[in-house]
């Protein structure tokens, strides 16, 4: 219980999506929401590029995302993309924003698959494979 508690707290979840120039920021933002609605989000300007970035802390940002999944009834699949783009400290996965806009998860490439780009979704975690078995457990915690 212990071990499940630690890695509760101990994740930190990155969102980050382009803002090309016909978008609207605040559609960027309400897809951003629509994956972790407790992300802090803010605009920053990088290189010319303007990109719209959300920040959170613990498992608990990403219960909306597990609800998601399970509703969608797509957690196996989703268990074979994240392990696909698991590193030893994280979970990189890209969403199409397009969709997350909508109210849904759909997973993207990371280049070239949506003509908007895709939403890129960080999870920084010592175990990022008990994080991808908690996304996409059947069980109903």
């Amino acid at each position: 219980m212990k071990i499940l508690l630690e890695m509760y707290e101990n994740v930190k979840i990155k969102i980050r999506a382009e803002l090309n120039p016909t978008e609207d920021a605040a559609k960027v933002e309400k897809a951003i929401r629509n994956i972790v609605p407790s992300a802090r989000v803010r605009i920053v300007e990088e290189a010319g590029f303007k990109y719209v970035v959300g920040e959170a802390e613990s498992l608990k940002a990403l219960e909306h995302m597990k609800a998601k999944l399970k509703a969608r009834r797509i957690r196996d699949a989703a268990r074979v993309v994240m392990l696909k783009w698991m590193e030893p400290n994280r979970v990189v996965i890209f969403l199409n924003k397009q969709v997350s806009f909508a109210g849904s998860i759909s997973f993207s490439e990371p280049y070239g698959e949506s003509p908007l780009g895709p939403i890129r979704v960080e999870i920084e975690t010592e175990d990022p494979k008990s994080v991808i078995n908690w996304l996409t457990s059947k069980e109903s915690t």
